[in-house]
């Protein structure tokens, strides 16, 4: 079959694109798109490859938005202590209002998660590849070779980049260090941009105050791993864009894809290989 098709919605094996000579177009149910960005896995090298993109934002960015909040209100205290049957205050405990956020990532996910910030009264900065201006809404976007600057006036700092050459391990200790004592780490974006051992090592020292970690490279995490017994951290197994309500979405803009190919139309949500996203 893959010998005769040309168009191709899923995920098929990496290896049988080899067999594929008269594939123009494959679209991924998904925002990421490894291992499918590499362009020698095809046998024809002007195949179009695209992605989910705006199918998962929205959730992600609200599953996000409960993690800060999680941290800073200490839910995972009081649901422990509410397993112990146990009755007691934790004085520690702060506002979301007036926080400063950067945000790291200002694609679909991105924007995203600072609607919904912004609306909770935090003020927003933001991390792109390329600053052509500054958007509505930003006090300040930062380029990712400043992220290690950027990171000092954030109370708060959100991964939701994608996972290209670029991107990979540029959370580490350099960046973990200039961060606030106080400031929190949320990950929804990839864990390959994430030197875990750093990351470790500046919440077992209190370098930072917390994580909130929903994506991992490997995965799944090790189950000895030692962010499992953090206090100061939460874990989510990959599972901040599960929605009912995500096949529906996925299926409407393939659809929609699928109607602009047939009519020799542009597509939109087109990856580009070089960029890797």
């Amino acid at each position: 079959m893959m010998r005769d098709c040309e168009a191709l919605y899923g995920f098929p094996p990496p290896e049988l694109l080899r067999e594929a000579p008269n594939l123009q177009w494959l679209h991924l149910p998904a925002a990421g798109v490894e291992p499918y960005g590499d362009l020698s896995l095809y046998a024809n090298r002007s195949v179009t490859l695209t992605n989910a993109g705006g199918v998962y934002g929205a959730v992600i960015a609200e599953h996000t938005l409960g993690l800060a909040l999680a941290l800073l209100r200490q839910l995972p205290f009081f649901i422990r202590q509410q397993a112990e049957g146990c009755w007691k205050r934790r004085p520690d405990m702060f506002e979301l209002s007036g926080s400063t956020v950067l945000v790291c990532g200002m694609g679909d996910l991105g924007r995203n998660v600072a609607d919904r910030f912004r609306a909770m009264g935090c003020e927003l900065l933001g991390i792109r590849k390329v600053i052509h201006d500054i958007p509505p809404g930003f006090a300040e976007v930062y380029s990712l070779p400043r992220l290690t600057e950027a990171v000092r006036h954030a109370d708060f700092v959100i991964n939701c980049l994608p996972s290209t050459n670029q991107t990979r391990g540029v959370f580490d200790a350099a960046v973990f260090q200039n961060m606030r004592p106080s400031a929190f780490f949320i990950n929804v974006g990839r864990g390959s941009a994430v030197v875990e051992a750093d990351l470790t090592a500046a919440l077992q020292n209190g370098v930072l105050a917390g994580a909130a970690l929903d994506v991992f490279d490997p995965e799944p995490l090790a189950p000895g791993n030692p962010l499992w017994a953090m206090e100061n951290v939460i874990v989510t197994p990959h599972c901040a864009g599960a929605s009912p309500l995500n096949h529906d979405r996925n299926f409407e803009l393939f659809f929609d894809l699928l109607t602009r190919y047939a009519a020799k139309k542009r597509l939109y949500n087109i990856v580009d290989f070089f960029a890797g996203y």
